[in-house]
């Protein structure tokens, strides 16, 4: 009788280790793992957003200007008729270029406020240049901007990912700040409210220095 009770012991003792070997396994297996993935995934479609609270206090802090300008990605695009065009076709007027599509929904959620940057400061010496990334290129983005009654907002294409390679874009949105010499003076990988009182100060020294 005592060796049957002893090996039904042991029996019950090994299944309830292995039970707490394989919850453990499992615990480890969707820890840090799924994190990296979340934040691979993260890291290719967009740079995380800052906190609420710092977007909310000041949108422009969000823009990280560099140390240093440097020169601006020479990649030819097309303008809405389709024609060829490269950024020093701008020159002499500060441009915020924003790499976006039609399938990137933090994009779509920022074009609105572009397009108000874009009234409230577009002129001879100031443009928002909006590059779809489709691949469809101009086929798509053209009648998806129509469709959102984004008249104002001046729509150029790439849709061969050669600025995203050229201007090291690392996921959409992506927005630079070229000076009025052509240079890449800011980034911003992720949304902002480009429209907000912060961002347009933070811009108004640009367009008002000399040529």
């Amino acid at each position: 009788m005592d060796q049957p009770r002893t090996l039904k012991g042991l029996i019950v003792a090994a299944v309830a280790v292995g039970a707490v070997l394989i919850t453990a396994l499992v615990m480890l297996a969707s820890g840090d793992p799924d994190r990296a993935v979340v934040e691979t995934d993260v890291a290719v479609s967009a740079k995380p957003a800052a906190p609420a609270s710092e977007s909310a206090a000041n949108p422009a802090g969000k823009i990280k200007w560099h140390d240093q300008p440097a020169p601006a990605a020479s990649t030819v695009f097309q303008d809405s008729d389709g024609n060829d065009r490269t950024l020093a076709d701008f020159a002499g007027q500060v441009l915020v270029v924003n790499f976006w599509a039609t399938w990137c929904a933090p994009c779509i959620k920022e074009m609105p406020t572009l397009e108000r940057l874009q009234q409230n400061l577009g002129g001879p010496a100031f443009r928002v240049l909006a590059i779809s990334q489709d691949r469809e290129g101009l086929k798509v983005a053209k009648p998806f901007v129509v469709e959102n009654g984004w008249a104002d907002l001046p729509l150029y294409a790439e849709p061969n990912a050669r600025f995203a390679r050229d201007a090291a874009l690392r996921g959409l949105p992506t927005t630079i700040v070229v000076d009025k010499q052509g240079r890449e003076v800011a980034r911003l990988e992720g949304t902002t409210e480009w429209d907000a009182p912060e961002v347009i100060a933070a811009l108004t020294p640009l367009i008002t220095a000399a040529d």
